[in-house]
């Protein structure tokens, strides 16, 4: 086992935006099998599951000093749905998914268990735990304990200004990704 095992998640995230090549092998020896298994669990082809994880393990290294990641596992599995979501919006019959998300459409009787909420709620969760330690903290106090800005402020003893400034970042960003995600399943409504 290398040195870089007993490493947390934060002090890999960082020595990977410092370019460091082994930090990068324990995040990818961490993280490959699950990722793995999320992609093919959507898409049950061995060498497609193979070559989205790939893809997102090269994107990660050529972004290494851009991209600020707390929770890595999080940001990884988050990717790995997004990759997904675009690869069987673009390949609409060469995924079991499509054959789920089809009759999931067509069926409105259970709309609680349809595919589409759950993973919407499943990628809304993963991007919440992937947002930064205090952004996540104040938006969960905001939606979640229904606390106020001035009253997180407080709480928290920095400005209100900040607490909405981080809110309003955070509810942007979430806007952003749920139209991207409302947008996929549109147009493959429209394709199939």
């Amino acid at each position: 086992m290398s040195s870089y095992g007993n490493h947390s998640e934060l002090q890999l995230a960082a020595l990977l935006r410092e370019g460091d090549g082994e930090a990068f092998v324990e995040i990818y020896r961490r993280n490959w099998r699950s990722m793995y298994n999320s992609a093919f669990k959507r898409l049950r082809d061995e060498k497609q599951s193979e070559d989205l994880v790939q893809n997102i393990f090269t994107d990660l290294w050529e972004r290494r000093g851009e991209v600020e990641i707390e929770n890595i596992a999080a940001y990884l599995l988050t990717a790995v749905k997004f990759q997904v979501i675009r690869h069987t919006t673009r390949n609409p019959g060469s995924s079991p998914l499509t054959d789920s998300l089809e009759s999931t459409l067509i069926s409105s009787l259970q709309p609680e268990d349809s595919l589409i909420e759950q993973e919407t709620l499943e990628i809304v969760k993963l991007w919440i735990s992937a947002l930064p330690e205090k952004r996540r903290e104040i938006f969960l106090m905001y939606y979640r304990e229904e606390l106020s800005s001035s009253r997180i402020a407080e709480m928290l003893g920095i400005s209100k200004k900040t607490v909405q400034n981080q809110l309003l970042t955070a509810t942007n960003s979430i806007r952003d990704q749920l139209s991207k995600i409302l947008f996929l399943f549109l147009i493959y409504e429209i394709l199939v």
